[in-house]
Protein backbone atom coordinates (compact mmCIF):
# COMPACT_ATOMS: atom_id res chain seq x y z
CA UNK A 1 0.00 0.00 0.00
CA UNK A 2 1.00 3.55 -0.75
CA UNK A 3 1.52 6.16 1.81
CA UNK A 4 -1.39 8.24 -0.22
CA UNK A 5 -3.64 5.60 0.18
CA UNK A 6 -4.39 6.10 3.48
CA UNK A 7 -4.60 9.69 3.80
CA UNK A 8 -7.61 11.65 4.42
CA UNK A 9 -8.71 14.94 3.17
CA UNK A 10 -9.62 17.68 6.01
CA UNK A 11 -13.40 17.19 4.56
CA UNK A 12 -13.24 13.42 5.05
CA UNK A 13 -11.77 13.80 8.42
CA UNK A 14 -14.02 16.00 9.71
CA UNK A 15 -17.33 14.15 7.99
CA UNK A 16 -15.70 11.24 10.58
CA UNK A 17 -15.81 13.41 13.64
CA UNK A 18 -19.92 14.45 12.46
CA UNK A 19 -20.79 10.39 12.41
CA UNK A 20 -19.16 10.03 15.51
CA UNK A 21 -20.85 12.92 17.31
CA UNK A 22 -24.15 12.53 15.95
CA UNK A 23 -24.07 8.50 17.04
CA UNK A 24 -23.15 9.73 20.56
CA UNK A 25 -25.91 11.71 20.78
CA UNK A 26 -28.33 9.22 18.93
CA UNK A 27 -27.18 6.59 21.27
CA UNK A 28 -27.47 9.04 24.81
CA UNK A 29 -31.62 10.27 23.22
CA UNK A 30 -31.78 6.35 23.43
CA UNK A 31 -30.96 5.81 26.83
CA UNK A 32 -32.96 9.19 28.26
CA UNK A 33 -36.05 7.20 26.11
CA UNK A 34 -35.69 3.63 27.57
CA UNK A 35 -34.81 4.90 31.12
CA UNK A 36 -38.82 7.09 30.65
CA UNK A 37 -39.68 4.16 29.63
CA UNK A 38 -38.50 1.65 32.77
CA UNK A 39 -39.22 4.58 34.97
CA UNK A 40 -43.07 5.21 33.53
CA UNK A 41 -43.71 1.45 33.90
CA UNK A 42 -41.93 0.93 37.13
CA UNK A 43 -44.19 3.76 38.76
CA UNK A 44 -47.51 2.56 36.63
CA UNK A 45 -47.05 -0.49 38.44
CA UNK A 46 -46.72 0.65 42.03
CA UNK A 47 -49.95 3.63 41.69
CA UNK A 48 -51.80 -0.23 40.06
CA UNK A 49 -50.51 -1.76 43.55
CA UNK A 50 -51.77 1.04 45.58
CA UNK A 51 -54.84 0.71 43.63
CA UNK A 52 -56.09 -2.32 43.79
CA UNK A 53 -58.90 -3.40 45.49
CA UNK A 54 -59.80 0.01 46.82
CA UNK A 55 -62.85 1.86 45.35
CA UNK A 56 -61.46 5.54 45.13
CA UNK A 57 -62.47 8.89 43.25
CA UNK A 58 -60.07 7.49 40.49
CA UNK A 59 -63.15 5.82 38.63
CA UNK A 60 -65.37 8.65 38.69
CA UNK A 61 -62.14 10.68 37.59
CA UNK A 62 -61.57 8.55 34.91
CA UNK A 63 -65.04 7.96 33.35
CA UNK A 64 -65.62 11.69 33.71
CA UNK A 65 -62.49 11.97 31.83
CA UNK A 66 -63.65 9.76 29.17
CA UNK A 67 -67.09 12.08 29.01
CA UNK A 68 -65.83 14.82 28.54
CA UNK A 69 -63.34 13.18 25.79
CA UNK A 70 -66.08 12.07 23.67
CA UNK A 71 -67.89 14.88 23.62
CA UNK A 72 -65.06 17.29 22.45
CA UNK A 73 -64.10 14.56 20.17
CA UNK A 74 -67.59 15.01 18.56
CA UNK A 75 -67.95 18.88 19.08
CA UNK A 76 -64.49 19.12 16.69
CA UNK A 77 -65.89 16.55 14.22
CA UNK A 78 -68.74 18.41 13.74
CA UNK A 79 -66.90 21.94 13.64
CA UNK A 80 -64.60 20.10 11.05
CA UNK A 81 -67.88 19.26 8.87
CA UNK A 82 -68.93 22.69 9.40
CA UNK A 83 -66.08 24.70 8.31
CA UNK A 84 -65.71 21.66 5.38
CA UNK A 85 -68.68 23.02 4.12
CA UNK A 86 -68.58 26.52 4.23
CA UNK A 87 -64.59 26.52 2.85
CA UNK A 88 -66.10 24.45 -0.32
CA UNK A 89 -69.25 27.12 -0.75
CA UNK A 90 -66.84 29.79 -0.11
CA UNK A 91 -64.47 28.37 -2.71
CA UNK A 92 -67.46 27.70 -5.69
CA UNK A 93 -68.03 31.49 -4.75
CA UNK A 94 -64.65 32.99 -5.92
CA UNK A 95 -64.11 30.91 -8.71
CA UNK A 96 -67.92 31.94 -9.78
CA UNK A 97 -66.50 35.53 -9.61
CA UNK A 98 -63.57 34.72 -11.19
CA UNK A 99 -64.01 32.87 -14.11
CA UNK A 100 -64.85 36.06 -16.78
CA UNK A 101 -61.23 36.96 -16.37
CA UNK A 102 -60.06 33.87 -16.16
CA UNK A 103 -61.78 33.07 -19.79
CA UNK A 104 -60.24 36.03 -21.09
CA UNK A 105 -56.66 35.76 -19.83
CA UNK A 106 -56.58 32.37 -21.20
CA UNK A 107 -58.18 33.27 -24.37
CA UNK A 108 -55.46 35.79 -24.56
CA UNK A 109 -52.92 33.44 -24.08
CA UNK A 110 -54.31 31.41 -26.53
CA UNK A 111 -57.22 32.37 -28.90
CA UNK A 112 -57.75 29.48 -30.48
CA UNK A 113 -57.89 27.29 -27.15
CA UNK A 114 -61.90 25.07 -26.62
CA UNK A 115 -63.61 25.38 -23.76
CA UNK A 116 -63.46 22.55 -21.07
CA UNK A 117 -67.50 23.25 -20.90
CA UNK A 118 -67.19 23.08 -16.65
CA UNK A 119 -70.37 25.24 -14.91
CA UNK A 120 -69.56 28.69 -14.00
CA UNK A 121 -68.75 27.51 -10.33
CA UNK A 122 -65.86 25.00 -11.44
CA UNK A 123 -68.15 22.09 -11.02
CA UNK A 124 -68.19 18.98 -14.32
CA UNK A 125 -71.17 19.70 -16.63
CA UNK A 126 -73.82 17.77 -16.01
CA UNK A 127 -73.67 15.97 -19.59
CA UNK A 128 -70.48 14.96 -18.88
CA UNK A 129 -71.54 13.10 -15.54
CA UNK A 130 -71.89 9.33 -15.26
CA UNK A 131 -74.39 7.51 -12.86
Amino acid sequence: MSNSATKFSKRDLLNIELQKISLRYGLARTVVRTIGWVAAIYLGRDMVIALAGRETLLSFYVSFLSDIKVVVSFSLAGFAGLWAIVERRLRYRKVEQLQGRIKELETAIDPNRTSSHLTPKGKTNPKDKTL
